[in-house]
């Protein structure tokens, strides 16, 4: 059983000093660095995209509530308006701190 750890470690060794100074290994590693990029670019634009959306719908519903319901009392409407707010809220910072995480 020692053994086999000793092989896999020596193995994992050899790959990583293959992977870090070989010319193939570094056009390997900044052809990751690339993809990683544009796939963090695509992330960034889809979350901004999921965000308008999510934020026209919340203003619109917020408006629907606000104006056009009727039978509903103003306690109620306040109720859903704050709890509409909060879910705004929630989401900006969710949109900051994926941002940060991102950069």
């Amino acid at each position: 059983m020692n053994t086999t750890k000793y092989i896999l470690v020596t193995a994992l060794g050899v790959a990583a000093v293959l992977l870090l100074t070989s010319d193939k290994a570094n056009q390997m590693r900044q052809d990751m660095e690339e993809t990683a990029r544009k796939n963090a670019k695509k992330l960034k634009n889809k979350l901004a995209r999921i965000n308008s959306d999510t934020s026209d719908t919340m203003a619109d519903l917020k408006h629907l509530l606000s104006n056009e319901i009727e039978g509903l009392s103003e306690e109620a409407r306040s109720r859903i308006e704050d709890i509409l707010e909060g879910t705004a809220t929630s989401a900006s910072k969710i949109k900051r701190n994926l941002k940060k995480q991102l950069s």
